[in-house]
């Protein structure tokens, strides 16, 4: 793969709902593709956490992780970890659950405006160019509330409604409209300590970028920022690792010289080699 010490800390199993293959058969797969380790980070939806059975997959999850984790000792690290969509949304429960379940990683993320669909799920052609700037401005201060309740270790895929938007409709978005949105979400995750992820999921789709691509990586450094994690967010065991060099290399670049993890959700940072 070019670099050595490939962790994956965006992966999904069985345990979400658009998950696919079980954790023991990811670990699996991640192993035999030489992976040093991943972080099994599935879907927990904070805005519809029982009527959904989230509630269910988070236990699921922990537990498959653990008994992963238990049959590929001194083969693959594995993080235990969650992927906590929406937590401003129902600040109790998020913060419930995160006190039941001794997480390694916490990845924030948001999927949907409040009492809307997932962005997958919006019809983009039929809005206008004044009502789709009103949604990425409401999404970014989304973002901004996440980082500043802060709970989490890495915050998911920044420019998430960009897969869709750019990628699946090829509509058009300046990022440097909204600079001044990211730049207060970036400032927060620099106070508060907490890292971004490198999203690379979008380099094997339609968008052909990272989330967030490399001039908000770069700003993120220059504004102080330390922690950078790396995910594929695979959803099947072949894209496990998918883009993780291109991440690492791109980190550099934004004059990055460690990645991190997390174990017992304190960051471990390992060098970029």
């Amino acid at each position: 793969m070019g670099y050595k010490k490939i962790l994956d800390l965006h992966t999904h199993t069985d345990n979400s709902l658009d998950g696919n293959q079980s954790a023991m058969y990811m670990c699996e797969k991640a192993e035999i593709a030489g992976l040093r380790g991943i972080a099994i980070t599935d879907h927990i939806e904070i805005d519809c956490f029982t009527r959904e059975h989230h509630d269910r997959r988070a236990v699921h999850s922990y537990f498959e992780t653990m008994k992963a984790r238990g049959a590929f000792t001194g083969k693959l690290l594995i993080f235990a970890g969650v992927e906590l969509g929406q937590a401003i949304y129902d600040v109790p429960t998020a913060e419930k659950l995160l006190s039941s379940l001794k997480y390694d990683f916490v990845l924030g993320s948001v999927h949907n405006l409040r009492n809307m669909p997932d962005f997958c799920f919006l019809d983009y052609p039929t809005y206008t160019s004044e009502e789709l700037d009103e949604l990425l401005k409401e999404y970014f201060h989304e973002e901004r509330l996440l980082a500043e309740w802060g709970k989490f270790d890495s915050l998911a895929h920044l420019t998430y409604p960009l897969r869709y938007i750019c990628g699946e409709h090829n509509i058009k978005v300046d990022l440097r409209d909204y600079s001044d949105e990211i730049d207060n979400i970036l400032k927060v995750l620099v106070k508060n300590g907490r890292a971004l992820e490198i999203n690379t999921s979008g380099l094997r789709q339609k968008l052909k970028k990272t989330m967030p691509d490399v001039d908000v990586i770069a700003r993120y450094r220059e504004l102080g920022g330390e922690f950078i994690t790396i995910g594929s967010d695979a959803h099947y065991a072949e894209f496990l690792g998918a883009g993780i060099p291109k991440g690492m290399e791109i980190a550099e670049k934004c004059g990055f010289k460690k990645i991190t993890f997390f174990e017992n959700r304190e960051p471990i940072q390992i060098p970029i080699e």
